[in-house]
């Protein structure tokens, strides 16, 4: 039996961005906590694709809940690979509720995206029932693996919350974003382009309030399957993320451009977080302009 106050936590995904920082958060928290990704660096090897292992491991440990972050965590890691792109995201997301079915537990904090939203040719605020369904393939691999979560909440009785996320920056991500991408121009002396406000819009989330907001998922159940949006706030050209880059380190140079063939999350229209703060008491508290600030201190210090 969990001698432990908190409930027992599976976190799929914990070598990652996302993961590292939530595992440290739960321990600290005093969660016992079973850290797990394909190839650990700390805590368990599991690769979600051996569905007979995931259901032996969950079997064997017994969480109270799940929190599945185990992912390819955007198109530029798999751009070229379609297949384990769907093969991670969607049969991986397989393994864990079938693997959750099987051990009888019945709590998942599911780390979705906004990618899952139709784009939008408008600017009105996004809301859970907006419509979804993606024309790239990061986009239907995240979708596909909401319907798998759908569908065994609905049969096999699994609580769950969906917690569709927007682009995350902070300490400790190393895939590349417009963030490091401007970063890197300014110690390089690379010229990026970056769009007006007549394109793409952008909405990034600070890695502390995305754990902020699993957490509160972590400590309180959904009641149903919930879709929850979790973006930062701020809705913004890039132009204008490139500007506050720019006003800590002014050697950086950009090109501004209407349109440069990549939208990222910026044609869907700003999330709505309403939902996250009535359902689970969260909003996000760092802007991005003291985000940023604390991310270059961090990059100048280094």
């Amino acid at each position: 039996m969990n001698a432990s106050p908190n409930p027992r936590v599976v976190v799929t995904g914990a070598s990652g961005f996302v993961g590292g920082h939530l595992v440290a958060s739960l321990q600290a928290a005093g969660f016992e906590t079973i850290a797990t990704d394909v190839i650990a660096a700390s805590g368990r090897a599991l690769d979600l694709r051996d569905r007979a292992a995931v259901v032996a491991a969950f079997t064997a440990w017994r969480p109270v809940v799940v929190v599945h972050g185990g992912a390819i965590s955007g198109a530029m890691l798999a751009r070229d690979d379609p297949t384990l792109m769907f093969d991670v995201n969607m049969n991986g997301t397989l393994s864990v509720l079938e693997a959750m079915r099987s051990a009888g537990v019945g709590r998942l904090v599911h780390l979705s995206s906004n990618a899952v939203y139709r784009d939008r040719p408008h600017r009105e605020p996004v809301g859970e029932e907006s419509s979804l369904g993606s024309n790239e393939l990061y986009g239907a691999s995240k979708l596909a693996a909401e319907a798998v979560v759908s569908a065994y909440a609905a049969t096999a009785g699994i609580d769950a919350w969906m917690l569709r996320i927007s682009s995350i920056y902070g300490p400790g991500r190393r895939t590349p974003h417009l963030i490091s991408t401007l970063i890197d121009a300014a110690r390089t002396g690379a010229v990026p382009h970056v769009t007006d406000s007549t394109s793409n819009l952008r909405q990034f989330v600070h890695i502390s309030d995305v754990v902020a907001a699993v957490m509160a998922a972590v400590r309180r159940p959904a009641q149903a399957c919930t879709a929850v949006n979790i973006t930062g706030g701020e809705y913004l050209p890039e132009q204008t993320i490139a500007e506050i880059v720019r006003r800590h380190r002014p050697e950086l140079r950009f090109a501004v451009v209407p349109d440069k063939g990549e939208h990222g999350d910026g044609r869907k229209g700003p999330l709505d977080i309403g939902r996250a703060a009535a359902l689970l008491g969260w909003r996000p508290r760092v802007l991005i302009e003291r985000g940023l600030a604390d991310l270059l201190s961090d990059a100048n210090a280094g």
